[in-house]
């Protein structure tokens, strides 16, 4: 089944030529919207996506119609791929039918491939600078099993009936679970569960 997706960017435009050659293609049923490529949602499209089955083909009367940018048609393009769906785009002469269509399939694929490699050569290499420059990754343990005095301290307080807000202040510790985490660990009964107990 061919599927058409027709866009354009303001109220301004019509749809109208879009439509009449997404009809002419052979579409079956077609989406429709307007709105601009960088809008995050795009509900007609969202729907169309949805709508697609193995062995459909979407069509779109040019490329720049269905992504906001080639990153994102090449995101799209590739789960077509993996999902058994054809796709043609009539002004540019675009289709991933028969050989050639293949042929254009593995190379779109290689791009998609080519651009999540550079993506991540940059986030190691960025890691790797900024672990030269000292920074530390992953969350910061204020107070762990290590810290003896700490612990010792917490528990010290959270017996003498210190509230755990305060100690919290006086210990430095960044967050209320930390401390429970610490007593509960410790063997330490709770207050708020021996009143539940209760």
């Amino acid at each position: 089944m061919k599927i058409g997706y027709a866009r354009v960017s303001t109220k301004e435009q019509h749809l109208d030529m879009q439509l009449e050659a997404l009809k002419a293609a052979g579409c079956e049923k077609i989406f429709s919207e307007k709105m601009t490529g960088r809008q995050q949602n795009r509900p007609e499209l969202d729907a169309c996506l949805s709508f697609l089955r193995e062995g459909d083909t979407l069509v779109v009367y040019k490329l720049d119609r269905l992504g906001r940018s080639l990153k994102n048609i090449l995101t799209l393009l590739e789960d077509f791929k993996n999902r058994g769906i054809q796709f043609t785009s009539l002004q540019d002469n675009i289709s991933t039918e028969g050989a050639i269509g293949q042929l254009m399939n593995n190379i779109l694929g290689a791009f998609a491939q080519f651009e999540r490699d550079l993506i991540y050569e940059r986030t190691q290499e960025g890691r790797r600078i900024a672990k030269e420059k000292g920074v530390k990754f992953g969350r910061k343990t204020l107070i762990n099993k290590n810290n003896i005095a700490k612990q010792k301290s917490c528990i010290q307080l959270y017996e003498s009936g210190t509230p755990v807000r305060e100690i919290q202040k006086i210990l430095n510790i960044g967050s209320s679970g930390t401390v429970y985490r610490l007593l509960r660990r410790n063997g330490i009964a709770l207050k708020s569960e021996n009143k539940n107990n209760k």
